[in-house]
């Protein structure tokens, strides 16, 4: 059997098994990170989601930032990655249109696939977007191409579609949130749990509040953990999940670093300033 058919079997059978199908926490990326000859530039990564707790499955550096932004963002709702654009035979009739050649391989028609399905919550309710990230450099002709079929796919569902240049994102606040990422969700802390994170998050608020010498924050968490009589780590995770489940807020304009101070504010409202968009 050629590669044609073994791949056109092989969406076949994802299509029958619900890839590519569900919303939340039910939703089966169409392509997975370990699919063995999907493309990708090295970047194969999977992530538990804060937002629908299941793994986000990207394929590009750009895609995974991307994600760690919108996880951020309050308005969103549910993403759904490496999203399929079914029926098949309407992106082959779009690229008829257009006299352009439709994905294939080895003459054998594949499925188109879009970054990422986003679901936002407006004043008028829930709405999808759909946005592909690209940086300007790989922006080839065949890569508008595919994109004007996505693009007419979308718009003939009067959804909103757009390309996201990967330098437009703001890189400074997509670090922290990568930097504070696992600690959101406390199960995968060993001996943590939400009881002891209670316990030790005022006091170790406190020790870094009244923190005259302007120590490090690694120091800090070091000298929180013999304190209290914790685990190596534990402060500093506990750090991370404070931040990353928005109880603490810190000025995410600039870069944290672990071995300079940081300036903590307790259950005070984050600015969404130049956070309330997805572009």
């Amino acid at each position: 059997m050629s590669t044609g058919k073994r791949n056109k079997k092989f969406q076949e059978n994802r299509i029958k098994n619900g890839f590519g199908q569900g919303k939340g926490k039910d939703y089966k990326p169409f392509i997975q990170a370990h699919d063995n000859k999907v493309a990708s530039e090295g970047w194969l990564t999977r992530h538990l989601g804060w937002k629908t707790q299941r793994i986000h499955h990207t394929l590009s550096e750009h895609e995974r930032r991307y994600l760690y932004y919108l996880e951020w963002l309050d308005f969103v709702v549910d993403i759904r990655e490496q999203y399929p654009l079914l029926p098949q035979g309407r992106t082959e009739e779009i690229a008829e249109q257009l006299g352009i050649n439709h994905p294939h391989v080895e003459g054998e028609s594949v499925v188109m696939t879009t970054d990422f399905v986003i679901t936002i919550q407006t004043t008028a309710g829930l709405k999808n977007v759909v946005r592909t990230v690209k940086p300007a450099s790989k922006l080839t002709k065949r890569t508008l191409e595919l994109f004007e079929i996505e693009r007419r796919f979308f718009a003939e569902q009067g959804i909103d579609w757009g390309i996201i240049s990967a330098g437009t994102l703001p890189n400074t606040l997509i670090s922290n949130i990568e930097w504070m990422y696992e600690g959101r969700y406390v199960s995968t802390r060993p001996s943590l749990d939400l009881e002891m994170v209670d316990l030790l998050s005022e006091p170790l608020l406190l020790n870094i509040n009244k923190d005259e010498n302007l120590s490090s924050i690694s120091k800090l968490c070091i000298k929180s953990d013999n304190e209290f009589g914790v685990t190596s780590g534990t402060c500093m995770f506990i750090l991370k999940h404070m931040l990353a489940s928005k109880k603490w807020s810190t000025d995410l304009h600039n870069k944290i670093r672990e071995s300079a101070p940081l300036i903590i504010n307790n259950n005070q409202v984050i600015s969404k300033e130049n956070y309330n968009n997805i572009s």
